[in-house]
């Protein structure tokens, strides 16, 4: 068990530079400039930024009941909107986000969820809880659960420094009796806020809208999944691609 936390730990550090600091290189210059084109970057910047933090939360319908444990990396994709001339203007064309979350069942059928990555001088925590409403015990049912995460990400790329908050409120249902595939689906509503740091601006980006994620989990290995989804959040299409144990 130790050599397979170590192993998902080692590919999520390794995986980080697929989000390095150069999609926050141009931060600083757009925003300190100024006025209403600022604002309207700033909050282009944040609905890109918002549909990465609020991804990856979830893969599963079923809540895992005690003493359940999930563990995993899960890696959000998203080609960058047009219109976010931030992360545009630095060459920029798509970012994927990796993320180490680990599950926790508790009594009562409910979960806890932490989240964390680490990428160069930006730091990404995050906290949640599950509640599972539905969990049948007769085939072509599935389970129903409901969800609240919030994802946080300090960074400090140069002298391009701000926080992010990211809130996302879903409901998931997963289809748990079928051989090796295991379908869900997500909806959910998402709200992000950008402050940059104090020296740059005292603007805030914001940006909400509704997600809707669906995927499977291949269990070709006992106790271990490959997780491939696609979602819609906030108008634009992603990926997310994930990996971990589960017991």
């Amino acid at each position: 068990m130790k050599k397979t936390l170590v192993l998902l730990l080692f590919l999520a550090m390794a995986a980080s530079p697929l989000f390095a600091a150069e999609a926050f290189d141009n931060f600083k210059t757009v925003i300190s400039a100024g006025g209403t084109a600022a604002q309207a970057s700033l909050d282009n910047f944040t609905k890109d930024l918002g549909a990465l933090l609020g991804g990856g939360t979830y893969h599963n319908g079923k809540s895992l009941g005690f003493p359940g444990f999930d563990i995993g990396i899960h890696v959000p994709m998203k080609k960058i909107s047009d219109d976010n001339n931030i992360v545009k203007s630095a060459d920029v064309d798509s970012v994927a986000l990796p993320i180490v979350q680990v599950e926790i069942g508790l009594p009562a059928n409910i979960d806890i969820i932490g989240r964390y990555s680490s990428i160069l001088n930006s730091t990404l925590l995050g906290y949640g809880l599950r509640y599972g409403i539905f969990k049948p015990s007769i085939p072509g049912l599935p389970s129903v659960s409901v969800q609240g995460v919030m994802t946080n990400l300090d960074a400090a790329a140069g002298s391009n420094k701000f926080k992010a908050s990211n809130t996302s409120v879903s409901a998931v249902l997963s289809f748990n009796h079928l051989p090796v595939i295991t379908p869900y689906l997500g909806v959910g509503y998402d709200t992000t806020s950008v402050t940059p740091d104090s020296s740059i601006s005292t603007m805030t980006g914001s940006a909400s809208g509704t997600r809707v994620e669906a995927g499977l989990n291949l269990s070709i290995i006992p106790m271990t999944y490959i997780q491939l989804g696609a979602a819609s959040a906030g108008g634009d299409i992603n990926g997310t691609f994930g990996l971990g144990i589960e017991f």
